[in-house]
């Protein structure tokens, strides 16, 4: 019969990789720990961790133990819950995070429609910036809007939707054309967010294929601030089709595609495996996925009804 009662431990070692910081974290004594790392070797058949100088490192064994238990902790968990999950009974918070390329206008319509099914829970949201996906894990984020390549190792997640670049001008600028060329694009002066490095670095590479200079006029710290600085002068600012679209509405913005090729990026919904078998959880996901997917598409179709072809 296997210990079970040992996996939070073997958990707590793997992750810190530390006698004393899984000592620290479980509160026990550190001899308490090294007996425990003992039983765990024999109950797997394999040292887990292996001393390297002043550290230790896993063993492929450990590293696979290391993506399995929190998932097995979760499904553990499920075992107390409810056959069912009643929304209107939910009172825990869950802790939304969504970046730059995610518009945050969704915002209020998703807070009133959460309100009314879950009354007594509570939403937190935050902009993700700066972070990496594997940070997830260590932080008490339940869901992360983000563009994404890949998903990583250890999360989950399910696309929201596919995008593309289109370049911002101020309408009543009097040299515009109806066209937008690569010469035009080149010789602009361009406002830049600081949140969306995707695109700066895309843009960025054309230029040096070019081997032109990108002439940036102001770096600023939203996409609201670029399209109201752009606005009165003839600088350009390069955004994802669906959140140029929100802006062009309300104020006195042009649409033009990109006049060279960008590959279109791909929007997901993520969470870390820990959250995976949760009911509470699972409700939350499926109910932001459809607001948020929802929401990309129709200022998607408004956006190709203004873009200038």
């Amino acid at each position: 019969m296997h210990n079970y009662k040992l996996l939070p431990t073997l958990y707590a070692l793997l992750e810190t990789k530390n006698l004393t910081d899984a000592a620290k974290k479980l509160n026990v004594t550190q001899p308490a720990i090294s007996k425990t790392l003992k039983q765990l070797r024999e109950e797997f058949q394999d040292p887990l961790l292996i001393r390297q100088g002043q550290q230790f490192i896993l063993t492929k064994r450990g590293e696979s133990l290391l993506v399995l238990l929190p998932s097995v902790f979760t499904q553990l968990e499920q075992l107390y819950q409810p056959a069912d999950c009643e929304v209107h009974k939910i009172q825990r918070p869950f802790n939304l995070a969504l970046n730059h390329f995610i518009s945050p206008d969704i915002l209020p319509q998703l807070c009133r429609e959460f309100h009314q099914q879950a009354p007594r829970a509570r939403l937190n949201t935050t902009l993700w910036q700066d972070r990496a996906l594997s940070e997830l894990a260590e932080s008490q984020v339940d869901l992360l809007a983000t563009l994404s390549v890949i998903v990583p190792e250890n999360l989950h997640g399910k696309k929201l939707a596919s995008d593309q670049y289109v370049v911002c001008r101020w309408s009543q600028h009097i040299e515009q054309n109806t066209t937008l060329t690569l010469d035009d694009y080149f010789r602009a002066r361009h406002i830049l967010v600081s949140g969306l490095h995707t695109e700066s670095l895309q843009v960025d590479t054309l230029f040096q294929r070019y081997r032109k200079k990108r002439r940036i006029f102001a770096t600023l710290p939203s996409i609201r601030l670029a399209i109201e600085t752009m606005i009165g002068t003839d600088c350009l600012v390069t955004l994802p089709l669906h959140i140029a679209a929100q802006y062009a509405q309300g104020h006195p913005v042009t649409l033009f595609p990109t006049p060279y090729e960008l590959p279109q990026h791909d929007y997901y919904l993520l969470w870390h495996a820990k959250h995976h078998h949760s009911l509470e959880h699972r409700w939350f996901r499926e109910f932001c996925y459809q607001f948020f997917k929802q929401d990309i598409k129709d200022k998607q179709d408004i956006g190709y009804s203004l873009l200038v072809s």
